[in-house]
């Protein structure tokens, strides 16, 4: 498949597989195809909130075709029991723009580099943040 793109340090699974398919000019429709899987389970993949993940027959597949090991995928799933509103470290989001795995476990509520709370909204405004797989360095949806 086209354009490969190595995941960030920490990224979350749905990020960096919404992040592939709009480098790569795929929907959901699409990616399903390629993998042999319904496009809705694909589009499931990139929300934590669903908890649905592939499965490893799934994951091997899609291992192939983006590049990057199986194991490197499983690294990047969400914790078992994660915090379903999306957060976010402000320093680190403007460091390296991806969303982590660790800032949605359940009971960590600051960034483990920075010793700031983790926000949940935009300061400014309190428009909670998106589902990270919706992300493209857009401004605030509430503020701009």
């Amino acid at each position: 498949m086209g354009l490969q793109l190595a995941p960030g340090p920490d990224e979350s699974f749905g990020h960096y597989l919404s992040q592939f398919r709009r480098l790569n000019c795929l929907s959901h429709k699409t990616l399903g195809a390629e993998l042999n899987v319904p496009s809705q389970r694909v589009a499931e993949w990139e929300v934590p909130s669903r908890r649905r993940l592939p499965d490893p027959a799934q994951l091997e597949r899609l291992a192939q075709l983006v590049r990057v090991s199986f194991t490197r995928l499983q690294q990047m799933f969400p914790p078992a029991r994660p915090h379903l509103q999306t957060r976010l470290c402000p320093l680190c989001y403007a460091e390296t723009p991806v969303h982590r795995v660790t800032w949605q476990q359940l009971g960590v509520d600051e960034c483990d580099r920075h010793q700031i709370p983790l926000l949940k909204a935009c300061p400014i405004c309190r428009t909670g943040f998106r589902t990270p797989a919706l992300w493209n360095n857009e401004p605030c949806l509430g503020c701009g």
